[in-house]
């Protein structure tokens, strides 16, 4: 019989990183009717966010501005989901930041085979705003280009919120 620490710590967190993508491309799907948000979707993001906020709090992630909070985001989202949120394109300032991913754990071919790349945009797009409320309710965050949608890569601009 396998056990647990017979299987190496990078798999078990490979697999483990793949399983909570899916579980929330899945869950985070809901028919959404013109701009509302769906009330499931809103509540799991929000507890989640609670939960990335525990985090940085754990860890003294910093998150005081746009810059503190793309790095934070970043590493956060790797620890969540996986390497291919990794990037190395990370470019910050006090009240505006930029991060661009050329891969992406939500959106992969072989796997969306029952989703639409509109519902991953919508999943990815209602995290990434989640986290960022949960981090700094301050900051707001905008996906200027997607991969789901058609783009070479996802590019997201962090900054203050008006």
């Amino acid at each position: 019989m396998i056990r647990v620490k017979d299987i190496p710590i990078a798999t078990r967190w490979t697999m483990a990183t793949n399983v909570l993508t899916r579980l929330v491309v899945a869950l985070g799907y809901e028919p959404v009717s013109g701009t509302k948000v769906p009330s499931f979707r809103n509540s799991m993001f929000s507890a989640m966010s609670r939960e990335i906020r525990a985090i940085a709090d754990r860890y003294g992630m910093p998150r005081e501005n746009a810059s503190d909070l793309v790095q934070t985001l970043g590493a956060i989202s790797v620890i969540l989901f996986g390497p291919e949120f990794e990037t190395r394109y990370i470019e910050g300032f006090p009240d505006e930041a930029v991060i661009r991913l050329t891969g992406c754990a939500m959106f992969r071919e072989e796997r969306m085979r029952d989703v639409t790349h509109h519902q991953v945009s919508s999943i990815c797009q209602a995290y990434v705003e989640h986290a960022i409320q949960g981090l700094n309710p301050g900051y707001t965050i905008t996906v200027t280009k997607a991969r789901c949608r058609g783009d070479p890569y996802c590019e997201m601009v962090i900054g203050r919120k008006e």
